[in-house]
């Protein structure tokens, strides 16, 4: 225990050091010179003056960069165009992907950010920085329907009556996930794209990895529980249920009780005949509400006590002492609300563990709720959703796909909500851009739900769920991979510094 411990405390130590490290780059290249292609980076809304290469308030729509930049004449800084001036082509082909890439991406419960982002970025000819509002408004639209679908869904064991939407895992996944949200928003504006695209390929090329074996350990399942059905010449019995939902519970009871790190409660419920007092105690589990009050209050709390010290954060001086009391202020407040979530759910684990919809042990109630917070700042800083990295981490812990599927859908919602809403507020977000591609989320959740979903849920392909994780996790690698290249090689041969640190605070000459 005590070399997990260190290896924790070893982890925070270093991610806390490449924040200090990122900021204290940003702050030293305060007064540094600036480039044309990276003047989005360095010198924020400013343009970059191509003589003296310092960043100054722009004068035409030539001193902007990319192409979809425009000069404000009476604000000297470089905005987007409205989306109506760049209708075309590029932009039918970013909403016509966008939409094949959501909708694949609804059935895992991810957004697909990896692959929008730089799909945005290449047709749409923005800055990155536009490119993951972008993204993030359109996986809101994604997943607001997304959730009002999933809420009114049922856990498919029915010997246990409780949503399938895992709130209680939820509520330890949240707070650090909006807490990602917040660091990850500082960072947005100091790294450089390229360090962008090579943390989000080494994350999702981890998160890949381990989405393949569960996807092929979850198509063995599948085939077994197909294997049985035939067997039996049950042709009314639907093979959409895993074995593991057996109406028992014998089967994830064992598989609770065998893992390496189970709580001694969850090894002590003795096997009994289906006529015990104990058989009648597993089989009568207590029934969850559909919409538990306090779950949703805290996880709503969470959300508009952010959004509000980030609306806040907007009218304080960028730098000063008021500016960093709405970044530590809510950062606090959020890791209150994980430990008051993981004391009350550590009480019910040890007082009567059959109301607990997870196996507690040390992994599923701190190690990983805390890649929560990789997830979190990787949707403020990539684009992401969020159930992108969370997705196999609820495999992980044992939740069935379905299951999985909606619980990192519930995430994305508040994740790339609050990470949608602080870019809106910094001006990073352009409101007519967001909604046109917030309604192409809401389409694409459409044909993945009534189409898609329904298929797999009908010949019992649940397999295609963590396939559907992977296939859009390998597309991102593959086009993240692609742009990178270009766009690292396209800056230096026109003498850009691709490695060039943003300022949190950058000022006109």
């Amino acid at each position: 225990m005590s070399v997990k411990r260190h290896t924790r405390t070893c982890t925070v130590v270093l991610g806390l050091a490449v924040f200090l490290a990122v900021v204290c780059s940003a702050v030293v290249s305060a007064e540094a010179t600036c480039s044309y292609r990276t003047q989005r980076v360095q010198c924020g809304d400013l343009a970059c003056d191509k003589t003296t290469s310092v960043c100054i308030k722009c004068r035409t729509n030539d001193d902007c960069y990319p192409a979809a930049m425009r000069c404000d004449g009476a604000s000297g800084k470089c905005k987007v165009s409205s989306f109506t001036s760049r209708l075309g082509w590029g932009t039918v082909l970013a909403m016509i992907g966008g939409c094949i890439v959501c909708s694949i991406g609804v059935i895992a419960g991810v957004g697909g950010g990896g692959i929008l982002v730089p799909m945005f970025c290449g047709f749409l000819s923005i800055p990155m920085q536009s490119a993951v509002g972008l993204s993030q408004s359109t996986i809101c639209g994604q997943s607001t329907l997304n959730m009002y679908i999933s809420v009114q869904q049922k856990y498919p064991d029915r010997s246990w009556d409780r949503p399938l939407i895992n709130y209680q895992y939820l509520s330890l996944l949240l707070p650090l996930g909006l807490f990602g949200t917040l660091v990850g928003g500082i960072l947005s504006k100091l790294c450089p794209d390229v360090l962008r695209l090579v943390l989000l390929f080494v994350l999702l090329s981890g998160v890949l990895y381990r989405t393949v074996q569960k996807m092929r350990a979850q198509y063995e399942k599948d085939k077994e529980m197909r294997e049985v059905t035939v067997e039996a010449g049950d042709t009314n019995a639907s093979p959409s249920v895993p074995k593991e939902y057996g109406s028992s519970g014998e089967t994830a009871k064992k598989e609770a009780a065998d893992a390496p790190n189970a709580s001694p409660s969850a090894r002590e419920v003795p096997a009994a005949s289906p006529t015990s007092e104990v058989s009648q105690t597993v089989l009568e589990r207590a029934p969850q509400p559909q919409y538990p009050r306090q779950e949703l209050m805290m996880n709503f709390v969470c959300f508009f006590v952010l959004l509000a010290f980030n609306i806040l954060r907007t009218w304080t001086s960028c730098g000063g002492a008021l500016y960093w009391m709405c970044v530590l202020v809510p950062l606090l407040l959020l890791a209150t609300a994980f430990y008051f979530n993981r004391e009350k759910l550590r009480h019910i684990a040890e007082s009567d563990p059959t109301k607990l919809s997870f196996t507690w042990n040390q992994n599923t109630s701190i190690n990983f709720p805390m890649v929560a917070v990789i997830a979190g700042a990787a949707a403020a800083m990539l684009g992401i959703g969020g159930g992108l990295v969370l997705g196999f981490v609820l495999y992980e812990v044992g939740l069935v796909p379905q299951e999985a599927s909606v619980t990192g859908g519930m995430a994305t919602f508040f994740i790339a909500f609050s990470a949608a809403l602080q870019l809106l507020v910094t001006g990073s977000l352009v409101v007519d851009y967001g909604l046109v591609f917030f309604v192409v989320g809401l389409f694409a959740t459409g044909l993945g739900q009534f189409v898609f979903m329904k298929y797999i849920k009908e010949h019992g392909l649940s397999y295609l769920i963590i396939a559907a994780l992977a296939t859009i996790v390998g597309g991102s690698l593959v086009v993240l991979g692609g742009y990178g290249i270009y766009n690292a090689v396209d800056s230096v041969r026109e003498n850009g510094d691709v490695m060039a640190f943003g300022r949190l605070c950058a000022k006109a000459k």
